[in-house]
């Protein structure tokens, strides 16, 4: 006998075993509602397939009876219709779910959407090089892995779609359109605050209603005022750095922050922003933005409240935060941003 001849034989009595045990033990789990007659004969099989077939080793005959109890098997416990169907909506369902409960209690992504904690993190923003040049390797290259295509800021979703699938395939420049990088996408960890408290300097990301109506109640606008603010403000979740906890006194003094009487240099993230290094241009009082709440000279003094956090942007030319509405209160929170995981330029990885 040749060894391949062996190691068929060797398999189909493994597999024959496998059978026998896998039916008495469905047949013991559903002996109660299986016609006593069928109930007998897929017993009867199982003992000469054990018996006669695998104790003799009869290869022939352990073919023909496995196919037999198979058989069986399939007219005893048919497959309703539709059954991998619902097998498949099942497992679907289960992934759904395991990963809504990673999304709601460990990590969550989220996408950049503005300029406001530039250089640190980057929204949707023009490149400077033009690209128009580029080959179609490197076209794709550079979507998938920069997030980089032409974008115009005043066209329609399916012209956009249009435009770029036309730019990655024969490389036509859209009409008005800027070559764009897509905003940082990042990991926001939900899970870390459930056992310690948000700390000076880290990056978190919050749900502003809290801001939106605490703002309405301290202040008056005009209708136009508040529909424009809750276009800003409402249903919108905020990334920004935290500088003060409950009980801290903030200041601005160009272009340093000064936290209870004191130049903030505790956290890697103050001392890059007090450096003016690298894109970083330290925190000032008033920008091109209206003019702000809080904060607006560099004697103004704001007292964070208990149970409430304070924030500013990293760039602070141009970043709505704390210094427009005051504090947030902590159920407002989110989590803490911890990692950029696309585009794969030099902010990929952990966030400082």
């Amino acid at each position: 006998m040749t060894i391949i001849a062996w190691w068929k034989r060797y398999q189909s009595r493994k597999q024959a075993r496998e059978l026998v045990k896998n039916t008495r033990k469905l047949l013991r789990m559903h002996r109660d509602i299986i016609d006593a007659k069928q109930l007998k004969y897929l017993k009867d099989v199982c003992d000469d397939l054990k018996r006669r077939a695998i104790g003799e080793d009869r290869p022939h005959l352990i073919v023909e009876l496995s196919e037999e109890l198979e058989k069986g098997l399939a007219k005893t416990f048919p497959h309703a219709p539709g059954a991998s169907l619902r097998e498949n909506v099942e497992v679907f369902l289960v992934a759904a779910i395991v990963a809504m409960a990673i999304r709601s209690f460990f990590i969550q992504p989220f996408k950049i959407p503005t300029g406001s904690m530039q250089p640190t993190l980057y929204g949707l923003h023009e490149a400077q090089e033009d690209g128009r040049g580029a080959s179609l390797p490197k076209r794709i290259f550079d979507c998938m892995a920069y997030g980089k295509w032409p974008t115009n800021a005043e066209s329609r979703m399916p012209n956009s779609l249009l435009n770029f699938i036309s730019w990655i395939g024969i490389g036509k420049w859209p009409f008005g359109a800027a070559y764009t990088l897509r905003g940082d996408h990042i990991f926001v960890d939900r899970f870390t605050y459930h056992f310690r408290k948000p700390q000076r300097g880290e990056i978190i990301v919050f749900e502003t209603n809290d801001i939106y109506t605490d703002l309405i109640s301290k202040f008056r606008f005009s209708e136009y005022e508040r529909e424009q603010l809750k276009e800003k403000v409402w249903n919108k979740f905020y990334i920004k750095r935290l500088v003060g906890i409950g009980g801290d006194r903030v200041q601005i003094e160009p272009p340093h922050l000064i936290l209870n009487g004191k130049i903030a240099d505790d956290h890697i993230g103050f001392r890059r922003m007090h450096s003016g290094r690298d894109g970083y241009q330290g925190y000032v009082t008033t920008g091109p933005l209206p003019p702000p709440c809080f904060l607006g000279t560099p004697a103004d003094v704001f007292e964070v409240p208990n149970n409430y956090y304070f924030v500013l942007g990293d760039n602070s030319r141009s970043s709505f935060d704390g210094r427009f509405w005051g504090g947030f209160p902590r159920q407002a929170l989110i989590g803490r941003a911890v990692l950029v995981y696309w585009p794969f330029t030099r902010r990929f990885g952990f966030i400082q």
